[in-house]
């Protein structure tokens, strides 16, 4: 897959993931969107198109579902740390958890590429992480990126997806198409031995 599909791959997703929009206009537009997208990832990943194209014709939810579905009290939160790793019970516990130092390590990755998030979502939002993928395609061969995806993603995505999966949400199918690209992407960009050295100089 090119970069400039990669790119707009990433950022369609991250787009889907944050909710119906609310504009028809806007609604049409991503729609047109995403089923131009399904034609072209066809030529290169034929399962992610077909569970793209799944996601976009079986995708009939209100913006009041979704607010339910992952929003508020979500029955399924955006926050992939969220799913790995139990809420501390008091704010001095939250500040020595794991999840803490999972979002530490985020933050190293979004520094290292001069890409700090606005502070309006926690480091471990998917759309963020996801669409920090679609600003980072050019720098595909860093090493740093590469640690994102493989430790600080990809083991994180199991527990979500099991998640979507028991609620019988058809974002289940837009999870699965953007897995496998992620893990299409991780497959094709093997990692030297020596990544290592370079890497702990950014992320602890």
């Amino acid at each position: 897959m090119n970069q400039k599909l990669l790119t707009d791959f990433y950022a369609l997703i991250a787009e889907l993931w944050c909710g119906p929009p609310v504009e028809d206009v806007i609604s049409d537009k991503l729609q047109r969107d995403a089923e131009e997208m399904v034609r072209k990832l066809e030529y290169f990943d034929e399962e992610a198109a077909m569970l793209l194209s799944r996601f976009l014709t079986e995708n009939a939810i209100s913006e009041e579902d979704y607010i339910d579905l992952f929003e508020l009290d979500p029955e399924c939160a955006l926050y992939l740390g969220s799913h790995s790793y139990d809420e501390p019970k008091t704010c001095a516990n939250a500040a020595l958890s794991d999840r803490n130092e999972y979002m530490i390590d985020l933050m190293g990755v979004y520094r290292h590429f001069g890409h700090v998030p606005n502070g309006q979502e926690l480091p471990d939002y998917l759309p963020l992480m996801v669409d920090f993928l679609a600003m980072t395609v050019e720098s595909k061969d860093d090493p740093i990126r590469q640690k994102l995806i493989d430790e600080y993603l990809l083991p994180y995505l199991p527990p979500m997806r099991s998640r979507l999966e028991a609620l019988g949400t058809n974002y289940l199918y837009l999870f699965d198409a953007m897995e496998k690209v992620i893990c299409s992407e991780s497959e094709s960009q093997p990692l030297p031995n020596q990544r290592e050295q370079t890497v702990r100089a950014y992320v602890g």
